[in-house]
């Protein structure tokens, strides 16, 4: 058995994946750029993931968020904070800004009222694409490694 190729192979399906995964969120962050928002209401933030901050470790790394907004007569509630991951300070700063019970602005999707953010569009610091190329890289690895494997320069 080729370990090698094998573990390659997963890896490139891994990498196709988290690719896959980034262009659809992609796709979506700018698509939403144009939905029309509602106020909605929070109703939940939770910040979880302890890091040190100033000697002491204090929950800050990832943050829940939940919301409830109203659409026509229907009423939705999500979760979607943005089409990217929010990390710390990002996580601080809006669980400090936008307490329970506080209103926001929803962005919602036309088409499908059900999906929503709460931040429209991709990432505006020098990270818009970190996730395609972690999909990228992860999917280039991947097949590196499957045909070093296969051809034995490896393993």
């Amino acid at each position: 058995m080729n370990t090698p190729f094998i573990a390659g192979a997963i890896f490139t399906i891994f990498g196709l994946f988290m690719l896959r995964y980034a262009i659809r969120r992609f796709k979506k962050s700018v698509a939403s750029e144009s939905w029309p928002s509602v106020i909605g209401q929070i109703v939940t933030v939770d910040l979880w993931g302890n890091r040190n901050i100033d000697g002491e470790a204090k929950p800050a790394m990832r943050l829940n968020v939940e919301y409830k907004y109203k659409v026509a007569d229907s009423i939705y509630t999500n979760k979607g904070v943005a089409f990217y991951t929010l990390v710390y300070p990002e996580t601080m700063h809006y669980a400090e800004s936008h307490p329970v019970n506080s209103d926001v602005s929803v962005y919602y999707n036309p088409a499908n009222p059900t999906e929503s953010v709460l931040i429209p569009g991709p990432r505006k610091d020098g990270k818009r694409h970190s996730d395609l190329i972690i999909g990228i890289l992860g999917t280039l690895i991947g097949l590196s490694v499957s045909i070093a494997g296969w051809f034995g320069f490896i393993g």
